[in-house]
Parts: C-alpha cells; structure tokens; sequence
C-alpha cells in the first residue's frame, strides 16, 4: 500500500492493538497496528538497546526488506509496506498461528506438502531463510495455509560467478529444509518418510558450524552493544 510510505514511526506507533514481542537489547518491538481497519506489523530496532540499534538496525532492516522485495509475489510470506525509518520496517499482517502452539490438526499432511511448496518458492527466489528451526518463524494462517515470517537472518543466493558464495546458498537451503522436517517430526512424527527421518539425523559441519558462529556473534553483539542498557 503506497499511503503506508507516509506514514512516520512515531505515528504508527500511536495506533498499536497488541504486542507481539517487546524490544530491549538486542530485540526489537514488534507490533500489531490498525488504521482505519487497515493492519500491518511494524518491526522497529529503535526500542532495541541505543548501541545495537544504531550500529546494527539499519543494517538488520536493509536486510529483511532485501528478502522481503526478492519475495513479494509469492503468497504466504509478508509483503514489505514501507520503511518507516532506517531502523524499522513495517510489513503485511499475516493473520496466524506459530506452529508451535498449535494443537491437533486433522490436516498436517497437507500443510506439509505446502509448506515445502512453499519453501522451495522461497528458496528459487535466492533467499534462504537460515532460522526456521524457531517455530514461531512458521504460521497457520487461514485455510490452513502456511506462511514464514522473519527473514532477518535470512542469506541470499550469490551471482552465477560467484562458485563459493552458491554453494553456501545451497548448504543454507539445506538447512532450512532440515529444519522443516524438524517441526513435522514435533507435531506430526507419523508423517516421516524414511528419508526425512535420516536427513533429520544428519547434520553436516557447515551446519553445525553456521549455528555456532551464529549463536556466538549474537552473543557478543549483544554484550558489546547492550551493556549501556544494563
């Protein structure tokens, strides 16, 4: 919606109806908004520690609207509405649940095939979203359909030329799909095929690798950036 680009952060945050996750740290706010019936989510660094919102929101906000633009045709991932300010973004509502608090679902078997559809989408458009092991990543929206959302960690495909760079993508890509077949096997474990059940056992070093120094920069991003907070 172009009349969103016109709005300030400061005035979007004046019509918030719920709150997703509070920011402090290294967190950012994340935010129901409603105008005139119209919802969006606003995504916004700046209730991040002053240190880590400053040096790093921009950057982690260039990153997600990247992803977001690379996927705006593709249905079940959010469209970017505008970026309010360098360190926030707001981005189309997804009405749903986290598969991880859902319940029983007499139709996980289809919800499956279209995740995967879904994925292989997302991954053909030259991201990978390297975080779906979180199931509040993965939503059920309405008829059961899936949506991914939080793409700030996501990587991107590298230019043809670029030998290392595709071979990344690949193992990312990978990742992802393990990590999808990870939350099948937490709320529908009698869906693994065989080959599921052994690609969920295998974790390659790259993986394991990714995951550590992940973990480890977000550590020390954090204890750099946030002790002024504490």
């Amino acid at each position: 919606m172009d009349s969103w680009r016109e709005i300030s952060t400061d005035r979007l945050r004046r019509h918030v109806i719920h709150s997703y996750r509070q920011g402090g740290g290294s967190r950012p706010d994340v935010l129901l908004i409603d105008i005139d019936g119209r919802k969006a989510v606003l995504k916004d660094h700046n209730a991040c520690a002053h240190g880590f919102g400053k040096l790093l929101g921009p950057l982690l906000v260039s990153r997600e609207a990247k992803a977001l633009r690379r996927l705006d045709q593709i249905a079940g991932t959010p469209k970017l509405y505008a970026t309010p300010d360098s360190r926030s973004l707001l981005m189309e509502h997804m009405p749903g649940k986290p598969l991880g608090q859902f319940g029983d679902n007499p139709a996980w078997e289809k919800f499956f095939i279209d995740f995967e559809r879904l994925l292989r989408e997302v991954h053909a458009n030259g991201v990978a979203h390297c975080d779906l092991r979180s199931p509040n990543n993965a939503l059920i929206c309405e008829s059961n359909q899936p949506a991914i959302v939080d793409f700030v960690s996501c990587v991107f495909r590298g230019w043809r030329w670029n030998i290392v760079s595709r071979w990344l993508f690949d193992q990312f890509s990978r990742a992802d799909r393990s990590a999808l077949i990870k939350l099948k096997k937490g709320v529908a474990p009698n869906l693994l095929t065989l080959e599921e059940e052994r690609l969920l056992n295998e974790r390659t070093m790259l993986e394991r690798t990714a995951r550590w120094l992940g973990a480890g920069f977000r550590n020390l991003s954090r204890w750099l950036l946030t002790k002024s907070a504490k």
